[in-house]
């Protein structure tokens, strides 16, 4: 698959951009985040896939990478000895929030439907309609100012009605499927249940989702006592 030209991120590097993107808005009194609460963010079990255990070492070398590339800064806050660091993004490209939103959750957890990124990527932005999260996915394929093309469709996998979308900031090795990339079908993951799924596999899904909540909940504690 081909990157936007003159970007292209290691996978530990979107990890790491995708946290600080996802932190900005999550939790905003804490942030810029330190070494520290960074590496927590990057391996946390919840809104991960896949979850990682990266070192510190690992993540302190992708963002002097991301530094390098203008996506990330250091912040030195006065009265604390301790480094910070926040996504510089926002002031490198010209995001919509739509955009932010979106390419943060496929940056954090992969190919993803639109139905999965309204549900996943709701306290980043609330999507009103899945119509309205396929329209954002289709201008970030079709963007044409920097950073260019944001997404591609991947199509659909065998066996599947919706349509997965990537980011385009990493070589990505997956076959690309057939499929029509104008349309997508399916609603908000537990909402309803969603074509080509048994009713068994859409409760899983929820209690997966439930999970990912609670897990959440625990990684944010351990940042606020970290």
């Amino acid at each position: 698959m081909n990157t936007t030209p003159g970007i292209e991120l290691s996978a530990v590097e979107a990890r790491v951009l995708g946290s600080l993107m996802e932190k900005a808005k999550t939790t905003p009194d804490i942030y810029p985040l330190t070494l520290n609460s960074l590496l927590l963010a990057c391996n946390q079990k919840s809104s991960r896939d896949p979850v990682t255990d990266y070192d510190e070492s690992e993540v302190e070398d992708a963002l002097d990478l991301l530094r390098e590339k203008h996506l990330a800064m250091r912040v030195d806050m006065a009265g604390s000895r301790t480094p910070k660091f926040r996504e510089n993004v926002t002031g490198t490209w010209e995001l919509a929030r739509e955009e932010y939103a979106l390419l943060t959750t496929l940056l954090l957890r992969g190919p993803q439907t639109p139905g999965q990124l309204r549900q996943r990527s709701e306290r980043l932005f609330p999507f009103a309609e899945l119509a309205q999260v396929t329209e954002w996915l289709q201008r970030m394929q079709a963007r044409e100012e920097e950073l260019h093309a944001l997404v591609q469709s991947l199509g659909r996998l065998t066996g599947t009605k919706e349509i997965r979308y990537a980011h385009t900031l990493c070589p990505f090795s997956e076959p690309v499927a057939d499929g029509n990339p104008a349309h997508t079908e399916g609603d908000r993951p537990g909402s309803v249940l969603q074509p080509g799924k048994s009713r068994v596999d859409t409760l899983e899904e929820n209690l997966r989702d439930l999970k990912e909540r609670v897990e959440h909940l625990e990684d944010l504690l351990n940042e606020l006592t970290s």
